[in-house]
């Protein structure tokens, strides 16, 4: 499939601590969101120099929630998050990548 293409279906999951995403070619997936919070590739969460990862993933809030999701372009979601962090864009290939991965991990 190609990855540019945005997602058919996103949605919120409260109960499960998680977003459901549903791509044109019938991949659907459930991604928890601490890890999601972590996967943000915003400079304050991903050196751009070295691209390390330096958010500190133990400090995400067991309990984080996602409070508002925003379509950007044609290209990407931007997930507002309960600790006030929303700088990172989780573009469509990006968000395909973790829901094939997270497929593997079933």
């Amino acid at each position: 499939m190609d990855s540019t293409l945005p997602p058919t279906s996103i949605r919120r999951l409260p109960d499960r601590q998680s977003l459901e995403v549903t791509w044109p070619d019938g991949l659907a997936c459930e991604l928890a969101l601490v890890p999601l919070r972590a996967q943000c590739m915003c400079a304050r969460c991903v050196d751009e120099i070295t691209g390390e990862r330096i958010i500190d993933v133990e400090g995400i809030d067991p309990q984080i929630a996602v409070t508002d999701l925003e379509l950007v372009g044609n290209y990407a979601l931007r997930i507002r998050w309960s600790d006030g962090h929303h700088q990172g864009l989780y573009t469509w290939p990006h968000l395909r990548q973790l829901c094939q991965e997270a497929q593997k991990s079933i």
